[in-house]
Parts: structure tokens; sequence; C-alpha cells
């Protein structure tokens, strides 16, 4: 009865599961008991480093657990707003997400640090790195784990291009979420669409870097399963958006965008160089809105209820 207990006490309440508990490892025993054979073999852990992003950080979450995703692990740098104390709130009470403060030190790449430190813990099949701003979107899947489980068994990596989302004229930062209010695109053929997130097997994970993660064996590839050549260990030598995407949200409106540059780069050490350009000659450079694309918000439904839940637990935060 003691060890009983004791496994209920090292449990939270989660609403993955109609209301019973969840422990933080994958398979848990009551995953084992809801989830399908596929859905365990496709299981997915997103890591994620994230400085004074309590504003989008509600939504951000609420989405991915929306579409599938298994288990979230924030690295928490030295953040002056209260993203700890709503990390906090949410993981005392939904084991799907957790967090832990992640120090920067001089000449050390605090998010590189935080990502090769996730490679130790993860757990799930699937590994994923991605920004706050950024947004893993299924096409044609009504989950992410549909999506894996496209995946050949011989590919070890998939590398996604991103999709760059404009400010669509919003010039205000009192708007609701995100991905209800951005929904005007670069073209398809953008240059920096050629940028890409890595989701890898876990298994063959040997080290991640920003964009890229190396693996031990198997292919390399975008979406279409295809090999392709890497640049800068960040660019695909072409851009691909099969069955999936990125948005990356990275201009917003101005004054968010300028307030995140000033902030810094995560992959940077303490110094000058951390700083970014926050001009209104950058943002203009990324704010294309020339075609609508509405691919996430699919999911508006799942993504409300994750919502309500989320929000009900960092009320008054």
């Amino acid at each position: 009865m003691q060890s009983a207990w004791k496994r209920v006490l090292s449990m939270v309440f989660s609403p993955l599961f109609g209301g019973l508990f969840a422990s933080n490892t994958f398979p848990n025993e009551f995953e084992q008991g809801v989830l399908s054979s596929a859905q365990i073999a496709n299981g997915i852990t997103i890591f994620a480093i994230a400085k004074n992003e309590s504003r989008y950080l509600v939504e951000w979450l609420a989405y991915h657990l929306a579409i599938g995703v298994d288990r979230i692990h924030i690295y928490s740098n030295e953040s002056e707003d209260n993203q700890t104390q709503k990390l906090d709130a949410i993981a005392r009470h939904d084991s799907r997400v957790t967090w832990q403060e992640w120090k920067s030190h001089p000449g050390i790449s605090p998010q590189i640090s935080a990502y090769n430190d996730a490679l130790k813990r993860v757990t799930t099949p699937w590994v994923c790195f991605i920004d706050i701003d950024e947004f893993l979107v299924p096409l044609e899947d009504a989950s992410i784990t549909d999506w894996l489980a496209t995946v050949p068994s011989e590919v070890s990596s998939v590398h996604v291009n991103w999709r760059g989302f404009g400010s669509s004229g919003v010039q205000s930062g009192s708007y609701d979420l995100v991905t209800r209010t951005f929904n005007m695109a670069a073209p398809v053929g953008w240059g920096n669409h050629h940028h890409f997130k890595t989701i890898a097997r876990t298994k063959f994970a040997t080290e991640a870097l920003i964009h890229n993660v190396f693996t031990s064996e198997g292919k390399r590839t975008v979406s279409d399963f295809t090999e392709f050549e890497t640049v800068n260990n960040g660019l695909s030598d072409r851009i691909v958006y099969h069955r999936i995407q990125i948005n990356h949200y990275q201009c917003k409106t101005f004054e968010e965008f300028s307030a995140r540059m000033r902030r810094g780069d995560a992959n940077v050490p303490e110094g000058p160089a951390k700083i970014r350009d926050g001009s209104r000659e950058r943002f203009a450079q990324l704010d294309l809105n020339g075609e609508e694309n509405l691919s996430v918000r699919k999911f508006d439904d799942q993504v409300d209820g994750q919502l309500t839940w989320l929000r009900g637990l960092v009320v008054g935060l």
C-alpha cells in the first residue's frame, strides 16, 4: 500500500487522460492503457529555451499539446517577467509540461548547452527543438503523431522548413492569440524559408545545434523524406512543405519585435554580440505579408480546449 501511494504522490493530474493521474515518464502506465501502439511508437518531446516569454507561453504550450505533442520541457533562461511562475503553476498540474532554470555562462551558448542537456533527458522516441515563436503545423494530418507515423523507418531526422509570417498590418500588441492574429505569410520562395528546425529519432540523436541535430545513422531529409544538402548547419538547399511546416512568427508587431531583439540571441553568450538588430529597417525586411496562410487554424477547436485548461492554471499570474 505504501509503494502504491508513493506512485500516486509522484504523479500529477492531467486532463489528457480524462481525469486520471499521469507521471512524467513516457509511456506511463496510464498512457499504456489509453494510447495506441502507433501513438506510443511515435511519441515526441519538444524542448525549448525561453526568456521573458510569459506573454506567449500559454498559447504556445496549448497549441502543441493540442496537436498531440506528448511532452514539453522548457529551459527558463533568467527571465524577468512571470514566465517561471506560469511554468511552475502548469507543471504542478499537468505532467506533460516540465521546466527548469537554465543559467547563462560566459563563453557558452545557453541554447546549445540546454539542447544537449535535453538529449540526456528525453524518453520519447522522437525529439524536436523549436523556439516559442515557432509552431509545428501538420498540413494534412490530424496530429503530429499521425504525421510522424508517415516517416519512413530509414529516416533518422526530418528538417522542417520555416514559413515566415509578417505583422498582417497589426500595430498594437493588445491582441489575444498569435496564431489567430498573424495570418499573412511571406511568399513560399523567400530566402529565409531555407531555414529549418529538426525532428529526430531520439535513439540516433548525438548532438543538437540551434537548427540542426546530428544523428549516428539513418537518412537526414527535408519534409518530403528526400535527402538534402545542409548549409551553415541550419539551411536546406531547397524549400519543401510536404505535409508539415513550421510557422515562424518572428515579427508580430514592431514593438514586440524590437523588444525581442533587445533581449538578445539565446544562441550567443553574454556580451555585445548578443543584442540583435531591432531597427525599423530590419523589421521591414522581415515583415512580408504577401500570402494568406490559415493552415494553423484547423486546430482551433483542440487549441481552445487546451487553452481553457492552461489558462485556468495560471489565473491571477
